[in-house]
């Protein structure tokens, strides 16, 4: 891709940056801890904005002026009238789903769907040895890939918002009839829709990020969707180990917290070094094979899936450190 990073002299420094703004972080701080403190949204946003009108005004290093806070207002009021106007739309979409009852009819139909390919799948999962998998693991996989298409075709094109209403209208009845919990289920589909951002075809912020660079928009695209497929593993973990949530008390420890952050860290770095092609040293094509499978299976939730990523990810990691030494040891002199 010809990326580089930035030479010594031109990378800030550490200490500097946080002497200069640390004030700039408060307004974030102070936002976490109210929705953390269990309090609405709206009062979250109350006191993330005045913490930044507070901030802006007694920072030395920028302080905000009347002309600043008559431009923001004037974006603000912009961008909430080109959401809004888009989550009207929207509305109506939803007043038809709640009134046909079609959120729920889809769960249906994905259960049942992902039922009959579990049942036909099933055979060549009980050939795999040691594999613990049951009917309904491989039907809730399989509904969770089809809710998952759903959600980035849907929401091609959308901002957040609007998105995020439709897709909480539509397909996350379908996981609450999987039985997962409500939060979990909510993140899914939000996830998933927002990635269709960098989707094709539609990508929408490939396509912008396309004409800032002067580049092909679809291979602009590709690109985006080949450097962070490593997300889409990350709303798989939300349903599987919702003790990655913190916040679910049901369900969260500190074992499993660990465990979910570490193994699905591993995964996601093997599967992101198996598109790049790259670790210690340039990767042949069934390298890049064995560490994507391993990436996938690091994320499943269980210990059979960890075991069988560990086998299929140690002989890449052992030739790539062989491949390592052999490029650092220096060629003896002629």
């Amino acid at each position: 891709l010809g990326l580089k990073g930035l030479s010594a002299e031109q990378i800030p420094q550490f200490i500097e940056v946080i002497r200069r703004g640390w004030m700039t972080a408060i307004p974030l701080i102070v936002l976490i801890y109210v929705l953390f403190s269990g309090y609405s949204p709206h009062m979250a946003a109350f006191w993330g904005i005045t913490a930044v009108l507070i901030v802006g005004f007694i920072n030395p290093t920028h302080r905000i002026g009347l002309g600043d806070l008559i431009s923001g207002a004037s974006q603000g009021v912009k961008y909430a009238l080109s959401v809004g106007a888009v989550c009207a739309a929207i509305g109506i979409v939803v007043g038809v789903v709640n009134a046909t009852g079609l959120g729920f009819r889809l769960g249906f139909m994905v259960t049942n769907s992902a039922l009959g390919m579990g049942e036909s799948v099933m055979p060549l999962f009980s050939l795999i040895p040691f594999a613990d998998f049951t009917l309904n693991d491989i039907t809730l996989f399989i509904s969770l890939i089809l809710i998952a298409v759903t959600c980035i075709l849907m929401g091609a094109g959308l901002p957040t918002t609007a998105l995020y209403v439709m897709l909480a209208t539509v397909a996350q009845p379908a996981l609450a009839n999987l039985g997962i919990p409500p939060l979990a289920s909510h993140l899914f589909v939000l996830y998933y829709g927002v990635i269709s951002e960098i989707t094709p075809p539609v990508c929408a912020s490939a396509y912008a990020a396309a004409g800032i660079a002067g580049s092909n928009p679809f291979r602009t695209g590709l690109s985006a969707f080949s450097l962070g497929i490593g997300k889409l593993l990350v709303p798989m973990v939300f349903v599987y180990s919702p003790a990655m949530l913190i916040v679910l008390d049901d369900y969260f420890t500190w074992q499993e917290f660990l465990h979910t952050v570490i193994t699905c860290g591993l995964g996601v770095f093997l599967l992101s070094a198996s598109v790049a092609g790259y670790f210690l040293a340039n990767m042949s094509g069934p390298s890049r094979a064995l560490f994507g499978i391993a990436g996938i299976f690091f994320v499943a939730p269980s210990f059979s899936s960890t075991l069988y990523a560990a086998l299929f990810a140690a002989p890449v990691l052992v030739m790539q450190i062989l491949a390592y030494r052999r490029r650092a040891v220096p060629e003896p002199a002629v």
